[in-house]
């Protein structure tokens, strides 16, 4: 029983390692470019120790021995890199064979190491240690997810017959350790600052969800109170008019019973009339103004290609899990939404990331992204759901405002600011568990009419 639980823990542990990875840094740091620098730096290693003025006495490693020990790392890093020249995320086959293309780096390094002289030994043994804790950064090694580790130990214990004497045993116990510490405490910083990054950047969507929020009442308490006003605009056109009909009859009035001889009379009414008429255009540039600002509308958004979009950046994040995305029909009409294509994106990004996340243990390997238009009240609908752990029962009711998650490290923000998003444009969130398993969302958006 305890075999059976150990070769289900591994897999799931190997899994969380992967989805903790930058797959565009190691692709980046596992280039062809990448390749030919270390193959440069393995030739130019293995030709200082060979035949710089004293390395035989100080190192005492045939060139032969040397390039002998480099070519498995040489060969796999050629052959991986060009496998990869083109691809944008990593399968696991592909981190399993990276993972054999470290070990063999460090076996390299560690060979070189117990080849050579002790004095030579403690300057290799500097250089192992420093690539070690590099790629315990680069890969987040942890005691959690130790597969870098472990490669490391398999390295090192293949080196040991390569060497010279056996004061290297010492060395070889004084330098397994601390790479292995350096590779635990670098990775699992990495991971620490991951996490402190992914939380910063959940904060600050929450913060602009609810600045978004609290500026959509604003705007709807201003729009509410200008429109009461400019309900009015008749009363004060028929107002003007009145006044506009007595300065003339004024003008009249003045001109029959005080004779051309009033100057100062006429120039007064004048000024009244000119007042009256600057009045009016006041009034109807605030009315223009007010009606420009209360028929501003949402920004229409194009929802195939934002699906796909997210579709294409979560797989790159999530290998392991099959994202899938059907649109009915193949052309919708566009949803309405305050902030337009970038705000969509993030609400539909955070959904997705909770579910490949799940609870923090286990997370879902299908995801399922349907957008229709929804039959009874004609507005559009996306569905997103997984085969993951679902929600938790006591949690289906609780307001998202209460920051509610199961995920130990989790913050609940990701639900959160997407409810907040779409309220703001008008739409709805509805989260339930299905009932095969897994959680459903049901996101009802505000759509174009023609």
């Amino acid at each position: 029983m305890s075999t059976r639980i150990a070769g289900a823990a591994i897999p799931a542990s190997f899994r969380r390692w992967t989805r903790a990875q930058d797959s565009t840094e190691v692709l980046a740091a596992a280039s062809v470019g990448a390749w030919w620098a270390l193959t440069f730096f393995a030739l130019v290693l293995v030709a200082i120790v060979a035949w710089a003025p004293g390395a035989s006495a100080l190192f005492g490693i045939s060139p032969s021995r040397g390039l002998l020990c480099a070519s498995p790392m040489l060969i796999n890093g050629l052959l991986f890199s060009s496998a990869y020249r083109q691809r944008r995320h990593i399968g696991t086959w592909g981190w399993l064979w990276l993972l054999v293309g470290v070990s063999t780096l460090h076996f390299f390094l560690a060979a070189m190491m117990a080849m050579s002289k002790l004095q030579g030994a403690s300057v290799i043994a500097s250089l192992f240690l420093f690539t070690t804790a590099f790629h315990g950064r680069l890969h987040r090694v942890t005691l959690r997810q130790p597969f870098v580790a472990v490669g490391t130990v398999l390295a090192l214990l293949a080196a040991l017959p390569f060497r010279e004497s056996a004061e290297h045993l010492v060395l070889f116990g004084v330098i397994g350790p601390a790479s292995l510490t350096a590779e635990l405490y670098l990775g699992t910083f990495a991971v620490k600052h991951d996490r402190a990054r992914a939380q910063a950047e959940r904060l600050r969507a929450a913060m602009q969800a609810q600045l978004l929020e609290r500026q959509e009442k604003d705007v709807d308490r201003l729009s509410r109170a200008l429109g009461e006003i400019l309900g009015h605009h008749q009363e004060l056109d028929s107002a003007l008019m009145t006044a506009d009909s007595a300065a003339d009859v004024l003008s009249l009035l003045g001109l029959q019973r005080f004779g051309p001889g009033r100057a100062e009379f006429d120039e007064r009414v004048k000024t009244l009339t000119r007042s009256l008429h600057q009045v009016r255009g006041m009034v109807a540039e605030i009315r223009a103004k007010g009606r420009r600002s209360m028929g501003s509308e949402p920004e229409p958004v194009e929802l195939p290609p934002l699906l796909e979009d997210v579709r294409a950046g979560m797989a790159v994040r999530f290998p392991d899990v099959d994202i899938q995305v059907e649109v009915e029909p193949a052309s919708p009409p566009r949803a309405l939404m305050r902030g337009g294509v970038t705000t969509l994106r993030r609400v539909v990004e955070n959904l997705v990331l909770n579910a490949c996340e799940g609870d923090g243990e286990r997370g879902a390997t299908r995801v399922a992204i349907q957008a229709r238009v929804e039959p009874l009240s004609g507005r559009l609908e996306v569905v997103i759901a997984d085969n993951g752990p679902g929600f938790p029962t006591a949690f289906l009711n609780v307001p998202a405002e209460e920051i509610h998650t199961s995920k130990p490290e989790g913050t609940g923000l990701g639900l959160y600011t997407s409810e907040c998003l779409l309220r703001a444009s008008g739409g709805i969130l509805h989260r339930r568990n299905a009932p095969d398993g897994g959680a459903l969302l049901r996101l009802y958006l505000p759509r174009e009419y023609p």
